[in-house]
Formats: structure tokens, sequence, C-alpha cells
């Protein structure tokens, strides 16, 4: 129920006979309008900078550069006398166990021959 603030008159009444504004007062919407336009021309201030090519050089694109010398060329030398030096090294172990092999044999044949001799020693005596 709508009570009335004003005697002798009803809520109802009061409703009707107040003046409802939907717009701003004339010097604020004035003012509204203003910073509305400088607005505007601000960003299109901004925005002709900016076509024009003003944009900061951080933020431009990087423009294209010559080729630069292969940088892992050096690296692939090295790999290349590392892998060198590996299969130099495995065939140096190889002959090397060829030769440890050789040298065994020769060891069993020798020791093989002194056995033969100390029996035949001692069968003399």
């Amino acid at each position: 129920m709508l009570a009335s603030l004003r005697p002798g008159r009803s809520a109802t009444r009061e409703l009707s006979h107040t003046a409802l504004v939907l717009a701003m007062p004339r010097p604020r919407r004035l003012m509204v309008r203003l910073l509305g336009l400088a607005l505007l021309l601000a960003v299109a201030a901004g925005a002709g900078w900016l076509a024009r090519g003003g944009l900061p050089e951080m933020l431009r694109p990087p423009a294209a550069t010559p080729a630069a010398p292969p940088v892992e060329e050096p690296w692939r030398r090295e790999l290349a006398q590392a892998h060198e030096a590996l299969r130099l090294a495995q065939a140096r172990s190889a002959e090397l166990e060829r030769q440890i092999d050789t040298l065994n044999q020769r060891l069993r044949e020798a020791t093989e021959e002194l056995t033969f001799y100390r029996k035949a020693r001692e069968g003399r005596h």
C-alpha cells in the first residue's frame, strides 16, 4: 500500500504529478558528449599514427635478416672427429685383443713344452 508524503494527498496522485526525468540535465550531457568526442579523436589520431608506422621499435615485427652462417657446422665437424676417434679406438682394442690371444696361445705352448722337458729330465735321473 502506498502512503502519501504530504497530508491530504494520495500517493498515486503524487506519483502522477511528479516529473520523471529520463535524461541527464543539459550541462552534464554536454560534458559527456565532449569527453566522448575527445576520446573518439584520440583513438582516431592513435590509429593514424600506428598506420603510418609509428609502432615502437620493440613492437615492430623483425625485418628479414641475412642468413646467418650455420652454428652447428663446428659441432658437426667435432662429432665426425669423435666418431673417427671412436672407430680408431675400437680397431686398436680389437688388434690388442688379437695380440693377447696370440700371446696366450704361445704361453700355453711354452708351458706344455717346459712340462715335457721337466718330465723327460726326471725320467733320466
